[in-house]
Formats: structure tokens, sequence, C-alpha cells
């Protein structure tokens, strides 16, 4: 009888871990290509939200200014006051720039180094442009616009 238990009792062979083992190995580096992935993602969509809340905000400036030059964010007269936004040229930051009395142009990039421009003209029309698409798999950008 107990020859008959000691025969029954059976583990998994080297060739058996190792296939599991292989697996779960494909298995983690597909994960890891998909979070980076979406984590740029999600680096442009901070940068594109970004854009648009400097956009009103100088939109905003303007009404009591009228005009972009006084509501770029430069100077010691500045009227576009204080934004709880990150301001500036680097990665993760966003800042107005080629202001004149009615156009401006504000460029957000992202953490991931993706340019978001939205650059708005006399008629108030928006153009939505950026170059993700370029670099990754578009982060929001297609064929240059947003």
């Amino acid at each position: 009888m107990r020859s008959r238990l000691v025969s029954e009792e059976r583990g998994f062979t080297l060739p058996e871990l190792l296939v599991v083992c292989v697996i779960i190995g494909i298995l983690a580096a597909i994960a890891l290509v998909l979070f980076t992935s979406q984590k740029e993602k999600g680096q442009d969509a901070d940068a594109k939200s970004n854009a648009s809340a400097l956009v009103v905000e100088v939109d905003s400036c303007y009404v009591d200014t009228g005009n972009f030059i006084d509501c770029d964010g430069h100077g010691a007269g500045d009227s576009l006051g204080k934004t709880s936004l990150p301001i500036g040229t680097g990665k993760g930051e966003v800042s107005v720039t080629g202001s004149t009395v009615d156009t401006f142009k504000v460029t957000a990039i992202s953490t991931a180094g993706h340019h978001f421009t939205i650059s708005q003209g006399p008629t108030s029309k928006q153009v939505h442009t950026c170059d993700a698409g370029l670099v990754s798999d578009g982060g929001g950008c297609s064929n240059g616009t947003w």
C-alpha cells in the first residue's frame, strides 16, 4: 500500500516549470510595453489640458486688457496674473509665446517631450497642432493636429 501512495505523489517536471516561466516572462514584457504607452498618453493628455486651461486664462485676460501682449505672462506689468498651471518652457510646462495685439500661441510640453500648441488669431479661431504622432503612437495627435 505504501508503494502505491508514493507513486501517486508526483510534481511538475523541470521542462514544465520552464515553459510556465517563459510564458509569464512573455506576458510581463507585453504588459510593460502597454503600460509605457498608456503612461505617455496620460502625460500627453495632461499637457493638452494645461494648454487648453492657459488659453482660457489668456482669453479672460484679453477681456480685461483688450490685447494679448499684456497677457503673455512676461514683464512686470503683465495682466495674466497667477495661474495654478506649471508656467515655463520645460517638460511638463506650458507657456504663451508670439503674442501680438490680436493673436497668441500657447505651447505645452508633456513630460514625455511631446509639444502641443494652440494658436489663436484675430478671428478667435483656434488651431491645434502637435508633434506626438511623429514620435510615438499618437498620444491623441493625429497627422499633426489634436
